[in-house]
């Protein structure tokens, strides 16, 4: 039986985030077709979701490859009588069935594949605290683009004052292609190179 591939599932990831961050540089430096700010803070709080989309597969695609590897431990949680090496159609199905998976944040998709997955393969536990925070950071952003909700402005809120000590919150495009003073890229480009350094972590998994 044909294993799931960690790699082939983080190869895909980094290949749309260093896409999508080339393609953000370009338009930003654009000065023809899309000159105008409006149109480029539209696009760059477009890719926020696509990223976010992308990261929501790769965590699930790779929870899949670890359940398809060995479902030891999720059947003994549930008290299920599986076999240890499913495919990855009944891992899907077994794990998501007709929905997806839905995670808070890194440490909720951490404390999940803590206890229903084998530590073997286990890619969540390799991601550090730090890496987590920014990611939940990001996702904070992504939650007020796609909802305008007040519960999610005033998580964006919160994060902007106490992450970033500003005082006059600007709007997530503005944000983004602000320029970080620790790290002088845009901002944009630091939580991008966050998710690569996440899934190059991830890979370290030994199979």
């Amino acid at each position: 039986m044909r294993k799931v591939s960690f790699h082939n599932n983080n190869d895909e990831f980094e290949t749309w985030i260093v896409w999508y961050g080339d393609f953000l540089a370009r338009i930003l430096d654009a000065k023809r077709v899309i000159k105008n700010k409006f149109e480029k803070l539209e696009l760059v709080e477009a890719f926020v979701l696509r990223v976010a989309v992308h990261w929501e597969i790769l965590v699930e695609d790779d929870i899949i490859a670890s359940l398809n590897r060995d479902s030891s431990v999720y059947s003994s949680e549930l008290g299920l009588r599986l076999r240890k090496h499913l495919t990855r159609d009944e891992s899907e199905a077994i794990l998501i069935g007709h929905r997806s998976l839905d995670f808070k944040s890194v440490g909720d998709a951490k404390k999940f594949a803590k206890r229903y997955l084998v530590d073997r393969y286990n890619p969540f536990k390799l991601i550090p605290k730090d890496i987590a925070s920014k990611i939940d950071r990001f996702f904070v952003i992504r939650n007020y683009l796609a909802h305008y909700s007040s519960s999610s402005k005033r998580a964006y809120t919160r994060m902007i004052k106490n992450f970033y000590g500003l005082r006059k919150i600007p709007e997530p495009g503005n944000f983004l292609i602000a320029i970080s003073k620790k790290t002088g890229n845009y901002r944009w480009s630091d939580l991008f190179i966050t998710f690569l350094e996440c899934s190059q972590k991830m890979r370290q998994i030994k199979i």
